[in-house]
């Protein structure tokens, strides 16, 4: 039986090794499928960090391309303003020197008033005129009988 033994002992050895090696490998195999399972585990969860850090990002671009298109908008206005107020003053003294220059409508309507009258005289002389000359006309006209 000795010289059966040491060839039993180098397969039960060399079985052992095997089975360790099957051993091994279904821990292998077990680990691949655990991680996958964490990983559609993980799957069905929100990535709130990736969401957020995506929201982040978002805001500053489009806070930046809203300052790039704000910034010419509001230089435009302020330019703007400045010149209406610079339109404004010259518009200002404009009408300053036009209200020194001008009638006003109380003052026309005196000197109308005033026309008025000096007409109305006058017509009235002209009516009062050519009466007279009318008599005299009617009386050299006459004849005049001396008998």
């Amino acid at each position: 039986m000795t010289t059966a033994a040491p060839h039993v002992d180098s397969r039960l050895s060399t079985l052992e090794t095997r089975v360790e090696g099957l051993a091994g490998s279904m821990k292998t195999v077990a680990d691949a499928v655990n991680g996958i399972r964490d990983k559609l585990d993980q799957r069905g969860q929100t990535p709130w960090g990736v969401i957020w850090s995506a929201v982040g990002v978002g805001m500053t671009v489009l806070t930046m391309v809203g300052g790039l298109a704000y910034w010419p908008i509001n230089t435009g206005i302020s330019e703007l303003k400045h010149g209406i107020v610079a339109l404004q003053e010259r518009s200002d003294k404009r009408l300053e020197g036009l209200a020194t220059t001008q009638v006003t409508r109380a003052e026309h309507e005196v000197h109308w008033r005033m026309q008025e009258r000096l007409y109305d005289f006058q017509r009235d002389r002209i009516a009062r005129v050519e009466k007279r000359l009318e008599l005299r006309l009617d009386r050299l006209e006459r004849p005049h009988f001396k008998e």
